[in-house]
């Protein structure tokens, strides 16, 4: 494993970095062993191809495949992910194997990628390290370069929010992906410009499904008649084709000061609004104060990793109820803010 570029980011006194190295994911020698170890594969099919790092895994005597049978964490229906039980390899503490369809642009593939990582991130399990190949660049046949930097750039800005990885390793097998990799790497970092700290435009995200827009617009009129300047995020940007959308919607969530999710069944149905929730997740953990207002508005079921969460109740369909909740997530507002 050779170092091929840096990135170090800063986070509230801590530090992250994400590095670039030429080396060999299947076989990782001790001193660069990591928590988990991401893998790509089309829906359950992890044969060990020649140019794939399953197969090199494979080769190595590790199989996915067997590991598949019995998981640890089984996301797949939520976020296309599923997590291995602890590996017993010195290289790897556990295996990440995002199953997506792998279609689209670079940067929604890096959406995928990051879907998966981000709820496995805030659970007990281990995520100080993780190690990945340049995911899409394998067999599913995406340019390197462009792959790199849709990785680079959801990767800065999930660090920045708060996603509690220490150190991410990219890896590249080829010499020729390498060289290209380590030019596109250094290019980006050089012209990063982001701020580490958003500026607050919003007191309320409001985080819904288009299909509950009736009872949405009754939330924001009790928000704004609690407190006529309150300042509610009702309605989601226009998407801008090919990009992506968990970029989009991280920085929209950065600017509020507080989440409030409608749980409904359409919620649950709704990809857009399970990413709203755990990029609120995210930064609510790392913050460790609360930021997510989840209100249960109609019976539903929903991830067990957001089970834990504390939800005001407003079954079924109390109107009342929930007008009250507002109030209540009203006056928990710093009156400095509105």
């Amino acid at each position: 494993m050779i170092l091929l570029a840096e990135w170090v980011i800063h986070h509230h006194g801590s530090v992250r970095r994400i590095e670039l190295y030429w080396g060999d994911l299947s076989y990782l020698p001790p001193q660069q062993a990591v928590d988990i170890l991401v893998v790509s594969a089309f829906p359950n099919d992890y044969i060990p191809t020649a140019t794939s790092l399953i197969g090199a895994l494979h080769r190595n005597g590790v199989s996915v495949h067997k590991m598949s049978f019995d998981k640890e964490k089984d996301m797949r229906e939520d976020f296309s992910c599923w997590l291995s039980r602890p590996t017993g390899v010195r290289s790897f503490k556990r295996i990440l194997c995002v199953e997506s369809g792998w279609r689209g642009t670079p940067p929604q593939l890096a959406d995928y990628l990051f879907r998966a990582i981000a709820p496995v991130s805030v659970t007990e399990v281990a995520t100080r390290s993780v190690a990945m190949p340049l995911i899409g660049a394998g067999d599913q046949g995406y340019d390197a370069a462009q792959i790199l930097e849709s990785i680079l750039k959801a990767a800065v800005t999930w660090l920045r929010r708060g996603m509690p990885i220490e150190v991410l390793k990219i890896v590249a097998y080829s010499a020729e992906v390498a060289e290209q990799a380590k030019k596109r790497f250094v290019t980006i970092r050089d012209a990063d410009s982001a701020n580490s700290q958003s500026k607050r435009q919003w007191d309320v995200f409001l985080s819904y499904s288009h299909q509950d827009s009736s009872v949405a617009q009754h939330i924001n009129r009790s928000l704004t008649s609690a407190r006529q300047d309150i300042r509610v995020f009702c309605d989601r940007p226009a998407l801008i084709p090919g990009s992506s959308w968990l970029m989009q919607i991280a920085e929209a969530i950065d600017s509020a000061l507080c989440v409030l999710a409608l749980y409904t069944p359409s919620y649950w149905e709704s990809v857009p609004c399970k990413d709203e929730l755990t990029a609120a997740y995210v930064r609510q953990s790392k913050q460790q104060q609360r930021l997510l207002f989840p209100i249960y508005y109609l019976s539903a079921r929903f991830p067990s990793y957001f089970e834990g969460l504390q939800y005001a109740d407003c079954r079924e369909a109390d109107l009342n109820m929930l007008t009250g909740k507002c109030r209540e997530i009203c006056s928990t507002l710093p009156r400095s803010t509105v």
